[in-house]
């Protein structure tokens, strides 16, 4: 791979069961501290921190959660780079707790993009949209004081879960959180939303349940990978 080559168009590599309207994941930032380390050091350090589907719940194995299927696709895309991928997921973890563990955890992992997985756990409470976003802002403070790129990610879509959990207040959050500079929004619950409502990856039922989980964070996966890639082309181009 040619670093600093022009980015492809969206979805470009990307499986067609996981393709989405190039609208939602095209463009969706520019990764600058990681371009560099790439070009100058031929590695990427990226550090993923979340909930459970961070940590691979309901996947069959670890190796078909989808920070370790990015590790992978990543691989692929950028082969004559280093890729490191440090999972920090627990289940449960809330916004607030992740503040702690992004001081402790994520910056001793030294990475070079951090991406940060949130919004769930509070959905599920319900709790105070007070304390969400100032949670958001003390972690991001952080990873930009770290020189580190970031990615929020939204929730997961389920249909059964929607009809009970008000997902959106913390969604706007985020999305307003991602106008800052050098941060950036995965519409992960806008791109589960379009696969179900087109027929997608949402398994159906429980005996499905597995294998459909292990579709979803290949998918999701791919789609990072894709916009990462890009998102350091973009980056490499604009040094030149």
């Amino acid at each position: 791979m040619v670093l600093g080559a022009a980015p492809a168009p969206a979805s470009e590599g990307v499986a067609p069961q996981c393709q989405v309207p190039e609208d939602l994941i095209a463009d969706i930032a520019d990764f600058p501290h990681s371009a560099r380390h790439v070009i100058e050091n031929r590695q990427l350090t990226i550090a993923t921190i979340g909930g459970a589907s961070t940590a691979g719940t309901g996947a069959s194995s670890a190796a078909a959660a989808w920070p370790a299927r990015l590790g992978e696709f990543l691989s692929q895309r950028l082969n004559s780079t280093d890729i490191k991928i440090v999972n920090l997921g627990i289940r449960g973890l809330t916004a607030r707790r992740a503040v702690g563990r992004i001081a402790r955890e994520v910056a001793a992992a030294k990475p070079d993009l951090v991406i940060w997985e949130t919004g769930t756990v509070e959905a599920v409470r319900s709790e105070d949209m007070d304390e969400f976003p100032q949670a958001l802002v003390d972690g991001m403070d952080l990873i930009v004081a770290m020189k580190a790129d970031l990615i929020l990610m939204s929730p997961q879509y389920a249909r059964e879960t929607e009809r009970m959990i008000n997902f959106q207040p913390y969604i706007d959050a985020m999305q307003q959180a991602a106008g800052l500079p050098a941060v950036n929004f995965f519409p992960r619950h806008a791109i589960m939303r379009y696969w179900a409502e087109h027929g997608g990856l949402v398994p159906a039922t429980r005996v499905e349940m597995t294998r459909g989980n292990d579709q979803i964070y290949d998918c999701i996966a791919q789609l990072l990978a894709d916009v990462i890639d890009r998102g350091l082309r973009r980056a490499a181009h604009a040094a030149k």
